[in-house]
């Protein structure tokens, strides 16, 4: 059945025709080149393809490009994962400055992140992304914006957008606009999203290894406010701006560890709601000059951020208790641009300064307030020689925590020099060869070191290891590209040796009916490829892509056994049709059953995710258009279930889902 679908899809495909030619060019934010000029691993996705999509969370919106999962914890919650890490080893930036949440403080925390009127999302696999931010051993995920301009817009565009969803009879609407007032730019945007409990197939949930018939999952909903306003000015000697922006979620917990604790048999409980209600404010000041003696451009930046998380139990024997969780942070940063950067001789020194204060207060204050203190120095050479593209960042990174567990206090401090190497050949007219060698080390975080309690969302007692020493990633990355009459081959593969990788170990013992584990270290290999074959056709009325790819990593111990909740075998097909008003997009994503499990793990099933999305421009007057966007999701309502997440069993994906998005532009 699945197999003949594959064919089929391809079929009525071919049987589309239509021509169009247009050159697009893209840019990365992360430094200033376009795709053609940068050799690591990069992926660019327009704003256009998430804008005009179905509104979900950052890990799923990535979660079919190769090399990007996601840890799901409820449709509120994808946590990106990149080559087989996850958590503060995947760098989660906002127009290139670090996000700054908790969500690396539970598996049920959400990426605070704005996902309304982007320009696009740039994601960077493997150590190499170390040219763009500290202890990124898996690689970053840049969402771009264009809140603080950084050139003049031409003209005022509005849009305005409405969305509706099956699976969980949900909402949304948006507002942005986009101006040049007297020589001033302006930004504005808003999006509120409302989603009810979502649909699961029937026996998908499992509390206690058994399924259940249940076809909704509960407290599986999701509330979203966000706003944003930013302005700058654009003259002869560069640009200055300011933002503003403030996010709201409110949204339930599926599953606490605390739900299916011994109970008297015969004893009747009111039904008790976790709920989370989170809220975000960001100051950011930003700016570039490009007339000073000696450089080419200066760029500088203030952010202040004000995060709140709220953990509270409504209903229930544990009603009116609840948890905050709060980070408050600066960072200041600077890059000098020297050398002709337009000329292909790019060389970049960079500084950044930032405090971070995280506090958890309240019933379940598994960890006392931390206190972080980072500084770091980069500097950046990128050349273009004649029989090489060279790439090359080293980087010091200072982190002093402070913290304490029981009534003990702890000043840990960790200095880190990283360095990373990329360097490309075009061999050939159509043939690219990059081969990128990198030593990046990441200091502990705040839970490594100072957790020191029950961990309720994962249903776990866990305890944190002052004496924990920094990972550090040693990484061999080879990738060959390929294009040549509509033919289009890349792939990559990779060795990646972690020194003193961090993880959760099971000490064997149990306290209250939850396993009691510690945050321990041990040398760990994580080898894997990508590899993406696939042909554009012209026709008489587009151009129609089809391609095939493939991914996988081990991860293994040097000791043996096998790094817990590794990310399994994926496939992934994609059609894709597009002319000048209207493009088709099929994607089906075959995730193979996981059994190379470590200990205390279960084997998952594989399963098959079928997509689609439809999305025809209509013009209405000279500068007004309408957008009609239709989509599904898991069409073939398949029971899946994501290895990664710690509630996989408890918290399946979603099923069956249909949509239809409108966009109105003027």
């Amino acid at each position: 059945m699945k197999k003949s679908l594959y064919f089929i899809l391809c079929f009525a495909f071919l049987n589309v025709l239509y021509a169009t030619d247009e050159e697009i060019i893209v840019t990365s934010s992360l430094g200033g080149a376009t795709l053609a000029e940068i050799d690591s691993p990069v992926f660019v996705i327009k704003g256009d393809d998430i804008n005009y999509s179905a509104s979900t969370n950052l890990g799923e919106s990535l979660n079919y490009l190769l090399g990007v999962n996601s840890s799901n914890f409820g449709p509120g919650v994808g946590q990106p994962i990149i080559r087989g890490m996850g958590g503060t080893r995947v760098r989660i930036l906002s127009n290139g400055k670090l996000v700054r949440d908790v969500s690396g403080l539970g598996s049920d925390h959400l990426n605070d992140v704005d996902m309304n009127d982007l320009q696009q999302i740039e994601v960077v696999r493997g150590p190499s992304s170390l040219l763009y931010s500290n202890g990124t051993m898996g690689g970053i995920i840049n969402i771009v914006d264009q809140t603080i301009a950084s050139k003049d817009f031409e003209g005022n565009d509005f849009n305005i957008g409405l969305e509706r969803q099956s699976v969980n009879m949900g909402t949304s609407g948006s507002f942005s606009f986009k101006g040049n007032v007297n020589d001033v730019n302006l930004t504005y945007a808003l999006k509120e999203v409302n989603f009810e409990n979502y649909d699961v197939p029937s026996g998908s949930i499992i509390h206690e290894g058994s399924p259940e018939a249940e076809t909704t999952l509960a407290n599986s909903d999701l509330a979203t406010f966000s706003h944003k306003f930013g302005t700058s000015i654009v003259r002869d000697w560069g640009y200055f701006g300011f933002s503003v922006g403030k996010i709201e979620n409110t949204y339930g917990i599926a599953f606490h560890g605390e739900e299916h604790e011994e109970e008297e048999e015969e004893e009747e409980h009111e039904e008790e709601r976790i709920q989370v209600d989170t809220e975000s404010e960001n100051l950011t000041f930003e700016g570039a000059s490009t007339n000073l003696a000696g450089l080419d451009k200066l760029s500088y930046f203030l952010q202040i951020n004000d995060y709140s998380f709220k953990e509270g139990h409504i209903g229930g024997e544990h009603a009116g208790e609840s948890t905050l969780f709060t980070n408050e942070s600066f960072e200041l940063g600077m890059k000098l641009d020297i050398g002709n950067q337009a000329g292909g001789n790019r060389q970049n020194f960079t500084i950044n300064v930032s405090e971070e204060d995280v506090a958890i207060i309240g019933e379940e204050a598994f960890m006392k307030p931390v206190d972080s203190q980072m500084l770091s120095f980069g500097y950046f050479l990128c050349r273009e020689l004649e029989v090489m593209d060279l790439d090359f960042g080293v980087r010091l990174d200072q982190v002093d925590r402070d913290g304490a567990i029981g009534n003990t206090l702890y000043d840990i401090s960790e200095s880190n020099l990283s360095t990373a190497l990329t360097m490309g050949w075009d061999v050939a007219n159509n043939v690219g060869i990059t081969l990128g060698i990198s030593s990046v080390a990441r200091a502990p975080s705040e839970i490594e070191l100072f957790m020191n309690g029950t961990h309720l969302a994962a249903a776990r007692n866990e305890f944190g290891n002052v004496n924990l020493e920094s990972e550090r990633s040693n990484n061999l990355d080879f990738s060959v590209s390929y294009e040549n009459d509509g033919y289009f081959v890349n792939a990559s593969v990779y060795a990646n040796a972690v020194d003193d990788y961090i993880y959760i170990k099971n000490r064997g013992t149990v306290t209250s009916g939850r396993p009691n584990v510690d945050y321990s270290q041990a040398d760990a290999d994580f080898n894997g490829y990508e590899i993406e074959v696939g042909r554009s056709f012209s026709t008489n009325n587009g151009e129609l892509q089809i391609s095939y790819g493939r991914e996988e990593v081990v991860g293994t111990f040097g000791s043996g056994g096998n790094v817990p909740r590794i990310t399994p075998i994926k496939n992934v097909y994609r059609f894709a049709l597009e002319n000048s008003n209207v493009i088709y997009d099929v994607k089906i994503m075959d995730v193979q059953k996981e059994d190379d499990i470590s200990f205390g793990e279960s084997v998952s099933d594989g399963y098959t995710m079928v997509d689609f999305d439809i999305r025809r421009t209509i013009a209405i007057g000279n500068d007004e258009e309408l957008i009609l966007s239709v989509f599904g999701k898991n069409l073939l309502d398949e029971k899946a279930r994501n290895h990664t997440s710690y509630v996989k069993n408890e918290v399946p994906l979603a099923g069956r889902n249909f949509g239809i998005k409108l966009n109105f532009n003027f």
